[in-house]
């Protein structure tokens, strides 16, 4: 998308602007802060992505790009160029400090609810398959909570998605929820929620690899919505994938069935849909989740219709009761809490849930299932930890 003009932070809130040379592919890289920041090309053209942004922009001369929020602004000289950077005002205003408080608040509350829900739907998973078959469940899960978000979205004013938006959603749908989650929950007919959560652990390393090749894939080294992963987030990654493996050590996780290796597909399925997401026309906000339930969540149906799954027997009230909560919290919470940090930080702060819930996987084991835990587990719960506090520092 070319800009040939775009509206500014007022002057009064900026200083004093400084000039950058860029020979052809230079590349000029800024972490924004919160603060106002106006980037002005005076000479030549440069190619802008954001992070966070599903769009690029290409500035041509006489053209200013400008505003506010946090992210990675990468800058590439398609040709010999020169910018004007106006940064922000050390003091900032009020206004400026609580909506950066609330938007960290959003994030930490976000984040506990990934750990927790989605620690918990592994042992929901396993009540519910008692009496359900799998691609029933997870079709009816999903069809049934995005219906209610899309009908409370659309009571409260929000508009319907485009088609081009619900065959974006139907594509993230498919990655996310149709393999990334439908896998799991077939898998789980095999294999207990303790290896379950330790497969699915494994998936921000998946994105970290597959974030890398897509940027040294794209011009200039650097892909819209996909940040470099840095040397201290691979380190975090690699520390907390060794604790989640650790956790094989503390039980009997070993598979009874062949069909539990489909389990392995599902974290890079997740991954690519993750990634994938953010740079496609979704629906603004909640209505993206509404839109990929009822997209992903007809798939499965249709899938379980086609495989001939049958209910042997009426569904049991413990089975029934796992459903509505896998519905509830399990998509709409949840589900709605990862789109929110996967569009406000990095991937591996977003993902970082995919370490924490083994822990409360067996941790519930423990307490609900009867389960007993080994020292080499808890060894474990701590190296995951870590590598969680390595990922998340900035």
């Amino acid at each position: 998308m070319k800009l040939t003009s775009l509206v500014s932070e007022p002057p009064s809130r900026l200083l004093e602007a400084s000039r950058i040379d860029l020979g052809k592919g230079g590349l000029w890289t800024h972490r924004l802060r919160g603060g106002p920041l106006r980037l002005s090309c005076t000479a030549g053209a440069v190619w802008i992505t954001r992070e966070g942004e599903p769009e690029d922009v290409v500035l041509e001369a006489g053209a200013s790009y400008g505003g506010e929020g946090r992210g990675l602004l990468v800058v590439e000289a398609l040709e010999p160029a020169q910018i004007a950077v106006a940064r922000g005002e050390a003091a900032k205003t009020a206004r400026a400090v609580l909506a950066r408080a609330q938007g960290s608040w959003l994030v930490l509350l976000s984040l506990l609810a990934l750990y927790v829900i989605w620690g918990s739907t592994y042992l929901a998973v396993s009540v519910a398959l008692e009496t359900l078959p799998p691609f029933l469940l997870a079709g009816t899960r999903f069809m049934t909570a995005g219906a209610l978000l899309y009908g409370v979205l659309r009571l409260r004013g929000a508009p319907r998605p485009t088609l081009r938006q619900w065959g974006a959603a139907a594509r993230v749908g498919v990655l996310l929820l149709v393999f990334g989650n439908g896998l799991v929950v077939v898998s789980q007919q095999w294999v207990s929620s303790g290896v379950a959560a330790v497969v699915v652990s494994t998936m921000p390393l998946w994105l970290a690899l597959f974030a890398t090749a897509r940027g040294r894939g794209a011009a200039g080294g650097a892909a819209a919505g996909a940040p470099e992963v840095s040397r201290r987030e691979w380190i975090g990654l690699l520390v907390g994938f060794a604790g989640a493996a650790l956790l094989h050590l503390g039980g009997d996780l070993r598979a009874a069935h062949a069909g539990a290796l489909l389990i392995l597909l599902a974290p890079v399925s997740w991954a690519l849909g993750s990634l994938y997401s953010r740079s496609l026309p979704l629906p603004e906000g909640p209505m993206a989740v509404a839109a990929e339930m009822l997209a992903g969540g007809a798939v499965m149906l249709g899938v379980s219709a086609l495989s001939g799954e049958h209910l042997a027997a009426a569904p049991s009230s413990r089975s029934l009761l796992a459903l509505a909560y896998l519905a509830v919290f399990g998509s709409i919470v949840a589900l709605s809490a990862y789109t929110y940090l996967l569009r406000s930080t990095r991937p591996a702060i977003a993902t970082s849930y995919a370490y924490v819930n083994p822990i409360v996987a067996i941790a519930l084991g423990v307490l609900l299932g009867g389960e007993r835990a080994s020292a080499t587990t808890w060894a474990a719960a701590a190296i995951v930890g870590a590598g969680v506090v390595i990922v998340s520092r900035r």
